[in-house]
Order: C-alpha cells, then sequence, then structure tokens
C-alpha cells in the first residue's frame, strides 16, 4: 500500500508539472510577506477561514453532527535592530464551535476529554494556538539568521501543520496521521534559532513536550523539557523537503513515558493555467514504550477553472486494537496490538461570489476506509464517512505609517 501510493503521488505531480502554464511562485501570502524585506513602519496581513460543516461518519463507530473548523491568523512586522521583527498570532472559535468531545473522525486518536482518551475523535484546537515574535537578520554570504519565541507555538518539528498546509486548504478534516506528523504545531514555551545558508534552512528548538489539555481556553505553560531539530531543503521555489526529529517529554496525558518523533515530507506547489497544484507526500513515527508507531500521508489540492478544486488525501496509521474496540487508553498490562488502517479521502469544492471580500465555496467529500476483519463488528466492514460543508476565506493587507490605516480587503 505505501509502495503504490508512492507511485499515485509521483504520477500526479509529473502530471502538475506538465500542466504548468504560468512561472511558479509561492502560494502563501503570509509567507511572502514574511519573506519581503522589512519597511521602516508596521505593516500587517491578516487572514481566516471557516468551514461550516455537516459530518456524518459510517458505520456503527460513527455518528452526524454539524461543527465549524476555523482560524484567525495576524502577523505584524517592521525593521528593528538591524533586521525584522515579526510579531505572529493565531487564534480560533474551535472550543465553541465544535463539541468539547471532538469532532467525529473514524480511526483519529489522540488528546483526551474527562481524562478518557479520544478514539474516533479529533480534538478541536485550543482558542490560541500561536502567540510568537520572531526576529530575523541577513548575514550576507553566510546567509540569514532567525530568532523564534513563543509561550505558545510551533517547534522546529515535522511538515508545515495541515491548518496551514495548501495542499490540505479545501479539506476540513485533520489528517489521521497528525500525532506522527504535526500535532506539536501548538507547543507551550518555545524557543528556536536557524540559520539558512543557500537553499538549506537548519533549525532547532527547544520546548514544553506535553500536549494541551481539555480547557481549549488558557494559555498552558510548562518547564521547557524537549528538543527538536529540522533541516529544510528548497532546491526550487516550488520544492520543500523536510526531515526532523525530536524528544517529547510525556507527551500524551495517558500514556506513560516519552516519545522520540522523526517525520520527513516532500511538499510542492505550482501556479498552473487559472490556479495551482499543491502536494505533499509524508512519513511520522513515534517511538514510545509500546514500539513504533507509524503515520504515512498523500494529500493534494488542485483548483482548475479559477473556481473549481478537487483534493484528496491517502493515509496509513497504526492503530491498536484494544483502543479502537473499546474506545479508552489501552492499560499498560494488556500487550500491545498493532493494526494497520488506510483511508482514502476525495472531496470537490466550487466557489461562488456571493459575500463581497470573501472566498465563498461549497464543497462535498467522501473517505473509504481498509483495515483489519477483526474491526468489523466495531466499524461494520464497508463504513464511508462524507462531508458537505461552506467554506469561507478571507486576506486582507494593511500597513500604519504617520498614524494612519491603509487597509484594504
Amino acid at each position: 500500500m505505501r509502495i503504490a501510493w508512492a507511485g499515485i503521488a509521483a504520477g500526479v505531480l509529473g502530471a502538475g508539472l506538465a500542466a504548468a502554464q504560468e512561472p511558479p511562485h509561492d502560494m502563501s501570502s503570509m509567507a511572502a510577506m514574511e519573506a519581503a524585506p522589512p519597511a521602516d513602519h508596521w505593516e500587517t496581513m491578516a487572514h481566516g477561514y471557516a468551514f461550516v460543516n455537516g459530518n456524518r461518519q459510517g458505520g456503527p463507530s460513527g455518528g452526524r453532527e454539524l461543527e465549524s473548523h476555523n482560524h484567525f491568523m495576524l502577523v505584524a512586522s517592521r525593521a528593528w535592530a538591524g533586521g525584522k521583527l515579526s510579531l505572529m498570532g493565531t487564534f480560533t472559535l474551535e472550543p465553541a464551535t465544535i463539541p468539547a468531545r471532538g469532532s467525529r473522525e473514524l480511526f483519529q486518536r489522540g488528546e483526551t476529554y474527562h481524562n478518557v482518551l479520544l478514539v474516533d475523535r479529533q480534538h478541536p484546537h485550543d482558542l490560541f494556538v500561536q502567540l510568537a515574535a520572531a526576529w530575523e537578520k541577513p548575514l550576507g554570504a553566510a546567509g540569514k539568521i532567525r530568532l523564534y519565541a513563543a509561550p505558545i507555538g510551533e517547534p522546529a518539528l515535522g511538515p508545515e501543520a495541515f491548518p496551514h498546509r495548501l495542499s490540505a486548504s479545501e479539506n476540513p478534516t485533520a489528517p489521521l496521521s497528525h500525532h506522527n506528523q504535526d500535532s506539536t504545531h501548538i507547543a507551550a514555551d518555545v524557543v528556536s534559532v536557524s540559520w539558512s545558508p543557500s537553499i538549506f534552512t537548519l533549525e532547532a528548538s527547544a520546548f514544553h513536550g506535553r500536549e494541551p489539555d481539555e480547557n481549549r481556553w488558557d494559555l498552558e505553560q510548562g518547564s521547557i523539557d524537549s528538543y527538536s531539530g529540522r533541516l529544510w531543503i528548497r532546491p526550487t521555489p516550488e520544492l520543500s523537503v523536510q526531515v526532523s526529529s525530536g524528544r517529547l517529554e510525556h507527551p500524551e496525558k495517558l500514556e506513560s513515558g516519552s516519545q522520540t518523533r522523526t517525520t520527513g515530507s516532500v511538499q510542492y506547489q505550482v501556479s498552473t493555467a487559472g490556479g495551482f497544484l499543491a502536494a505533499m507526500i509524508g512519513a511520522g513515527k513515534n517511538q514510545t514504550s509500546a514500539g513504533p508507531e507509524w503515520g504515512n500521508l498523500f494529500e493534494l489540492t488542485w483548483k482548475f477553472g479559477e473556481k473549481n478544486f478537487l483534493y484528496g488525501r491517502a493515509e496509513s496509521v497504526d492503530r491498536d486494537l484494544y483502543e479502537l474496540r473499546n474506545k479508552v487508553q489501552r492499560p499498560d498490562g494488556i500487550p500491545p496490538q498493532r493494526t494497520s488502517v488506510q483511508s482514502a479521502t476525495l472531496g470537490f469544492v466550487r466557489d461562488f461570489d456571493w459575500i463581497p471580500g470573501l472566498e465563498t465555496g461549497l464543497g462535498a467529500d467522501a473517505s473509504v476506509y481498509r483495515f483489519s476483519s477483526k474491526l468489523d463488528s466495531v466499524y461494520g466492514a464497508h463504513p464511508v464517512s462524507v462531508h458537505g460543508f461552506l467554506r469561507l476565506r478571507f486576506e486582507s493587507h494593511g500597513e500604519q505609517q504617520g498614524g494612519h490605516d491603509h487597509g484594504k480587503m
């Protein structure tokens, strides 16, 4: 299965290269702003999205819900101390728009509700997703250095987090491999340093390793007890490769011991006639006291015809049979029973010019699964999950100079 998906990914990426009609460019306005030269006044950018989502998960372990996944991001930057200072905030209302016990998602696993492991549910994000400051300075021929500090932020571990990946931008659902790859995008007390010579970026982080608790509205702090390192290689503007590894001190509330997480990913994005193609293939391994746990994925989003989006995701993840059957954390006295679960999702979104200043789309997707027949009594033989949703997205730019605000949508 993993080899087959790799072949599919290579074929799709090759088709995207052949379809490119315009010079490639960075699809992320946030990233473009961070890469721009600093101004002598504050420049700002705001970006946000919301999915109003009808969620129906199939089979005996599924159910129906109406929910909203949403994020709001704000960046302000200016020249300071010979370099560029950026202040970054990311927020979400998911604690109010997603059930406290999490959004239904078959075979998802991670975090807790009322001290019980969440199984077949994706937890809501905390209100404060990121509160951070970064300072960077060019070093001439030696490249660039960047310092990052965040009471809540993202250490150098894993690929770009799924809420901010262009390849996942039309999919309202978290990857099943989230806790193998990018779940540390919300971590407490993060300090990082990076150095970017040429096409390489080397990063190192120290942070608090415990995952967020069940109170989704507060700021959490903890001692700096975990560390990670990451290498990015960007040989072309379209292609980014990362490998990373980190030691997480007691990340899971209900699991004893620490984890070592190792990830690798390849991200590709290119302009096409009337849109873009963005794809990622990634793998992540958590080395735990119960043994290795893998989570692998391939995902893509293709915008075509200016208003149409086709997206998909395929995953293979390791899960524990006891947890899937009983919907609770496996007790320490019971030996682990690893099983592999595969899922595949295909979806479509169409944009409409309904609300000025908002990118408004209607979309739907369907997911199918492959798993051990030992789980048929719990999940059914062939469950199918579907979403239907309204997607809203906006972006605004502004600058403040001489006491006047010049913003625009």
